[in-house]
């Protein structure tokens, strides 16, 4: 047998790794999923190049397929090649440093708090400017993509071309060139025509969504771009607290913490997290949180989207609503109980 054949046959007999979308890992009533800063799903690393930290965050197993995330963080000023996913939207939230992108013939500059969403089919890459970096992102659906980066890892640098260019083939990938330079000067543009991008402190079509009249709560990623399987949200929170107990009977909610702390409620258990943590709350599961710091960020997100993109928009819009109107029925929630008290 082939060593490529081998490696591969290998990769999916993990139980770690071995997908059954059909199926989720945590079902209703179960424990929510944390994971800690710095620690990935399985605890299996898989640094990109076999140097910068590609750690899973949300595994298909989690998502009955519909989406993966992972955890990058950049010591070289590096990229892959340029590529394309044949199944498979792909979203980076740049978290920190300074990266070019390239959708199509397009490059863009992103920094700390951009996102940019490239469609599936369209050739892309990235590379790192800055000495250092930082993103968050996801693809939707999930695909092959967390045992591409297994089997890139196990296989180090000993892949011959023809390896590569089948491996690329068995997980999905297309290999257009080699990626960008990040010491070469190329011609910016601010926005893209293939995909799109939201800039640090914007909603995904220019409107403010404001919670309490301080924190403001932005969409990065609609409905509208994913088939109503995916949201995305950025909250920056401006006071303590949070919302009342409640349950989604038809979506996950997950949460990334990139500043400040945040007390999270599932069930009966709680859980304190701080910057780098996410965490897993299954539909079906009364959960909460409150933060616990004067200002925090969260980048959260719902899968599938559902009446979430409305829920808030119906809370910030400060319209008169009809006597005995409650928001939280209307977007398909219910509340079970009152916010978290905390010290």
């Amino acid at each position: 047998m082939l060593r490529r054949e081998f490696v591969i046959t290998s990769i999916l007999s993990l139980p770690a790794f071995a997908c059954t979308p059909s199926r989720r890992l945590t079902a209703s009533g179960s424990k929510a999923l944390v994971i800690k800063a710095g620690l990935s799903r399985f605890g299996i690393a898989t640094p990109f190049k076999g140097v910068n930290p590609n750690d899973l965050k949300l595994s298909t197993k989690d998502t009955a397929g519909k989406l993966s995330a992972f955890w990058y963080k950049g010591a070289e000023r590096t990229g892959p090649s340029y590529h394309s996913h044949t199944h498979q939207d792909e979203m980076f939230y740049v978290l920190d440093g300074t990266y070019v992108f390239q959708v199509g013939d397009e490059k863009a500059t992103l920094r700390k708090g951009d996102l940019i969403f490239l469609p599936r089919n369209i050739p892309h890459t990235w590379v790192q400017t800055s000495d250092s970096g930082e993103m968050f992102y996801f693809l939707q659906p999930a695909g092959k993509m967390e045992e591409f980066f297994l089997f890139m890892t196990q296989s180090g640098s000993k892949l011959t071309k023809e390896e590569k260019s089948k491996a690329n083939n068995d997980f999905g990938i297309v290999n257009h060139g080699p990626g960008l330079s990040a010491s070469e000067k190329y011609d910016i543009i601010e926005s893209v025509s293939k995909g799109f991008i939201v800039r640090n402190k914007n909603g995904r079509f220019g409107e403010k969504t404001v919670l309490n009249g301080k924190s403001t709560n932005d969409i990065k990623v609609s409905g509208k771009d994913t088939g109503g399987e995916l949201s995305i949200f950025e909250y920056n929170g401006k006071e303590k607290g949070g919302p009342p107990m409640h349950i989604h009977p038809n979506q996950d909610e997950i949460f990334y913490i990139s500043s400040g702390n945040y007390l999270f409620q599932c069930g009966q258990e709680q859980f304190v997290l701080t910057k780098g943590d996410m965490i897993f709350l299954p539909r079906g599961v009364a959960h909460t949180w409150a933060q616990l710091t004067d200002e925090g960020q969260m980048l959260f997100f719902f899968q599938p989207c559902g009446k979430m993109e409305d829920f808030f928009r119906a809370i910030s819009d400060g319209s008169p609503k009809p006597e005995g109107y409650d928001p939280f029925k209307a977007h398909d929630m219910s509340i079970v109980g009152p916010p978290l008290a905390f010290s």
